[in-house]
């Protein structure tokens, strides 16, 4: 029975306590508050470009100037103190806080009925910024903070509950009721588990001991993933905003257009490549819908592909830009700093796995256009590659340069600042596209504000951090996995998948690779001996896909907006789409060749089985070949013959492989495909 002063159930006071617990509505404040938002961005920019690579850079001129020149000692003391600069990450980290959780107070709604800023959003932002202010002007004793050599005050407790509450509340906003209920859970778990009977019981300790591992400690907010947000992220995003505005991506599309355009189911082979390639410069999956989705979708819409259709194409494809180097998303770089593991490796190890993700997608859209008779695309909408090569060269210098600093092993922050510089600099060749002040202001708007869900996620991922550090919950999760799965490596790698897939529903992909890291890590390098790299990337690609997962994906929400249907019909075809990013990392835990480990022949033998592999299992989850159905005892062969190809023992891969090219030969030869269009593939 409901209490005299709670909502009914259907009421008008039950929907507002429920739409209470969901996300907010972005929106842009004008007047004032747009003007601090601008100034807050810029700032935001031009410090982390200091903190990255400018800090460094100008500290080594001003030492290198005063050791030629005899200079007075005050250039030395610039470059020492712009060189240790870097080394501050709290107050970078602090500073940080200072200017993006204000923005996003201001540009996030509370409910998503209110698309207008209020006071309570104006509260929120003076007080987040209040506390980074308390947390930069305290900076020096929380430098080397260790508990008992400085004593905690009152006041530091305050600002520490305080700013957890804003995380909470932030990340409720900006991502959703699936990572917030997570948290809330955990931070419960955290305070009182030590009440609780059992395995599941922890060590009692006091809640100010809770408060400073959480917000001084660098497992906590202050921790791995806020400052990745802070530095790399943010600088990979600012490159992605300079390169979008400087006109990069239309160079994606038209090259696209050249190369796939003329191929039967030229328009969805167009967006797959056009988004892979912006994919993997933004590194973002919705970021990436919104650029080329208004351009692939309506093309496609055009040639008769349904919306859900369209927008499922568009959405995997996007998908896969967080997987396909060179930048890939901000995931990869949380990866290399839980690992250790250089980004350049984790970049190189990527790239083969990435294309085969792609290769199952050209292999469902051409076999679906065979079906549907698709044609190629509009004359007018093809560009010839050499016309597209003419007008847009200059963008593929970045990229290069790009890739060049990587390989020369400088560090992820230089590299984007680089890249960046460069963008701005090549802009200046094409007066329509030049970068110039205003321009630049608008790629610092734009970064921060595809940066606010990202913000809230790993700062809601530091708390999820600190309460597994804290309670020790990661070894009793490790127990509770290796219960589940009898204590085998096939069926705890099936649990680890599905753990992901479900946390993935609600939550953004980083945070789903950071408590995959957290809880599943342990089992699988402890226990099971795996090697880092790998192990690490199969949780970075099941964290990837929850972009696609239903009901809860981000990349599906973008371009059913766009393609004007409903998001949860795009899931089964984007699922379908994404075959490729479920069994490839089954396959490379086993067969290192496709990360370019081993010799070239080990390499050459494994893209080939990778090959065969997404081939039989786009076709099991298919079930079509061209215009005909595959019968059912086909599809278990090539299912049998997928699995069996995981095994990396030669005696029965490779007949694996045999029989399923064999079978699909069998296919192209019985099931009699349309006749063959001229200049069609």
């Amino acid at each position: 029975m409901s209490g005299a002063g709670a909502p009914a159930p259907g009421g008008a006071g039950w929907h507002t306590a429920l739409e209470l617990t969901r996300e907010g509505v972005r929106h842009r404040p004008g007047g004032a508050w747009w003007v601090l938002i601008t100034v807050g961005s810029v700032i935001a920019a031009l410090y982390v470009l200091w903190i990255g690579a400018l800090a460094v850079i100008s500290g080594d001129a001003a030492l290198w100037l005063a050791r030629r020149t005899g200079s007075p000692a005050g250039l030395e003391a610039f470059a020492t103190w712009a060189r240790a600069f870097t080394a501050r990450f709290h107050l970078d980290i602090s500073v940080f806080i200072a200017i993006t959780f204000p923005i996003a107070f201001l540009t996030t709604t509370a409910r998503q009925s209110r698309k207008t800023l209020a006071w309570t959003d104006i509260a929120l932002a003076l007080i987040a910024f209040a506390v980074a202010m308390y947390y930069i002007v305290e900076n020096d004793r929380f430098l080397n903070w260790s508990r008992g050599f400085s004593r905690p005050t009152t006041l530091d407790y305050t600002a520490g509950f305080t700013l957890i509450v804003l995380v909470v509340e932030l990340c409720r906003r900006s991502t959703g009721p699936g990572l917030t209920a997570l948290i809330l859970i955990l931070l419960a778990y955290s305070f009182w588990g030590h009440l609780l009977p059992g395995a599941l019981k922890h060590e009692n300790y006091t809640h100010r001991y809770f408060i400073e591992m959480l917000t001084v400690q660098e497992n906590g907010i202050f921790g791995a993933p806020l400052e990745v947000a802070a530095s790399y992220a943010f600088l990979f995003v600012l490159f992605g905003s300079f390169f979008e505005r400087s006109g990069g991506g239309q160079l994606f599309f038209d090259l696209a257009s050249a190369i796939t355009g003329r191929m039967r189911g030229g328009a969805a082979k167009a967006c797959v490549t056009a988004s892979g390639l912006y994919g993997s410069v933004s590194g973002s999956p919705t970021a990436d819908v919104a650029t080329t989705g208004p351009l692939t979708i309506p093309i496609m819409k055009r040639q008769g592909i349904p919306a859900a259709r369209a927008g499922a194409i568009e959405a995997a494809a996007s998908s896969g830009g967080a997987m396909l180097p060179p930048v890939m998303g901000a995931v990869a770089f949380i990866m290399s700093d839980i690992t250790g593991i250089p980004y350049v490796d984790i970049a190189w190890a990527s790239l083969l796995p990435a294309i085969l993700y792609y290769v199952a997608i050209y292999i469902l859209v051409h076999n679906e256009a065979v079906r549907n008779d698709e044609g190629r695309m509009p004359d007018d909408q093809i560009v010839d590659l050499m016309t597209a090569l003419a007008r847009g060269w200059r963008h593929l210098l970045p990229l290069a340069a790009l890739i060049v600093l990587l390989l020369l092993g400088y560090t992820p922050t230089y590299v984007a600042a680089g890249s960046t510089a460069a963008v701005i600099v090549l802009s200046w060749l094409s007066p329509r596209d030049a970068i110039g002040p205003r321009r630049f202001v608008v790629c610092c708007v734009d970064t921060i504000t595809q940066l606010v869900p990202l913000v809230g996620a790993v700062a809601g991922a530091g708390i999820v951090i600190g309460c597994i550090e804290v309670s020790g919950l990661a070894g009793k999760f490790t127990l509770l996995i290796t219960y589940l799965s009898g204590g085998y490596l096939p069926s705890t790698l099936i649990f680890a998948a599905l753990f992901l897939v479900l946390l993935g529903m609600g939550m953004p992909t980083p945070a789903v690779y950071i408590m995959g890291a957290a809880l599943l890590g342990p089992t699988l390098l402890q226990k099971f001996g795996l090697p880092v790299l790998p192990a690490h990337l199969f949780l970075l690609y099941y964290a990837c896909l929850s972009a696609v997962t239903p009901p809860v994906a981000v990349a599906n929400f973008a371009a059913g907006a766009i393609a004007g249907a409903n998001p949860m019909a795009l899931g089964p075809h984007a699922v379908k789409l994404a075959i490729g990013g479920f069994v490839v990392p089954f396959f490379f835990l086993f067969n290192h060749g496709i990360l370019l480990r081993g010799s070239v022949v080990t390499i050459v033998s494994d893209i080939v089985a990778g090959v065969v592999l997404v081939a039989c299992a786009s076709l099991v989850l298919h079930g079509w070949w061209g215009k005909a159905r595959i019968p059912w005892p086909v599809r278990g062969g090539l299912a049998v013959a997928a699995l069996a190809i995981l095994n990396p023992e030669p005696t029965i891969q490779w007949p694996a492989a045999l029989a399923g090219v064999l079978v699909m030969l069998g296919l192209w030869k019985f099931l009699s495909p349309p006749a063959a269009v001229p200049s069609q593939v």
